[in-house]
């Protein structure tokens, strides 16, 4: 290639990153009108899903996941407390989505914002009851259960939070270890043999996949950050081992018909066997 090739070649690049940054809805409408995406991905294809357990050596429970660029780490702590009066025999699980402008610039310190919020509380909703059994939680009916707190931080975002923060606390949940903890009713305490453990079993796991509705026609799985930016509305569809449906939750504007949502759960379905293969191969245990 002569230097005059490799200038031409560098200007084209430079002309189309400037497009790109002036006009992110044209570039990306350029790109969708052939049938395509800007990152070579087809509309229902989703990024590389990666996925260790047992990552964190402190932790009870932790993994590492990985969607394409967006990287998470969920590491989950457990402690004694007491329950709920209305619930004597019930521990906690507790969610907390960590989006800090160290894995984006779309983020500010500080309190944590609207997506980490609605984020950490979709997970509740979702991981109570759906997967794991609050009365599985229970050391002692009135006296002593166990808190869950998982906290979710995100390392690197690329686009889609709740794929990746679902899939690692599923497989946080599955790695989890709870300490032996015995009751003693003469002096009301607890005692627990951290070097003694047992898994937690789970009702169910949870499968995610999330679409993105892009320009009110475009409806592509799995966006990244560039692809979110532009996004009026959003799909999760989440199953479970058998395939069943526990959860679609629409957010933004404009409707989805019937017949897309149908197609969002059936693309679901094929992500699932491919999630469903990472989780059960990719453990680590320091």
């Amino acid at each position: 290639m002569s230097q005059g090739d490799v200038a031409n070649t560098g200007q084209v690049v430079f002309a189309i990153e400037a497009f790109k940054r002036i006009h992110p809805v044209e570039f990306q409408r350029r790109f969708l009108s052939q049938e395509t995406r800007h990152n070579g991905r087809g509309f229902s294809q989703f990024r590389a899903t990666h996925v260790t357990k047992g990552t964190i050596s402190t932790a009870q429970g932790s993994s590492t996941v990985r969607i394409g660029n967006t990287t998470v780490v969920c590491g989950i702590k457990a402690e004694v407390s007491e329950p709920d009066v209305k619930a004597p025999n019930e521990g906690y699980l507790v969610t907390n989505v960590d989006l800090s402008p160290m894995c984006s610039a779309h983020f500010r310190p500080g309190a944590p914002g609207e997506t980490a919020q609605v984020s950490s509380e979709h997970l509740h909703r979702l991981f109570k009851g759906n997967v794991v059994d609050p009365e599985s939680l229970c050391i002692e009916a009135g006296q002593a259960v166990w808190v869950l707190s998982a906290d979710i931080v995100f390392v690197k975002y690329d686009g889609n939070v709740l794929d990746a923060a679902v899939i690692a606390l599923t497989a946080a949940l599955e790695d989890l270890q709870l300490p032996k903890a015995v009751f003693d009713s003469e002096t009301g305490v607890v005692s627990a043999d951290r070097t003694m453990g047992q898994g937690l079993t789970l009702r169910k796991r949870l499968f995610p996949a999330t679409f993105s509705l892009i320009d009110g026609v475009y409806l592509v799985a799995d966006a990244d950050d560039a692809e979110e930016q532009l996004a009026t509305a959003t799909v999760l569809v989440v199953l479970d081992d058998n395939g069943h449906l526990v959860n679609i939750w629409k957010r933004g504007a404009g409707n989805i018909s019937r017949e897309t949502i149908s197609r969002c759960v059936d693309d679901a379905g094929v992500r699932k066997a491919t999630l469903t293969k990472e989780l059960q191969d990719n453990t680590q245990k320091s």
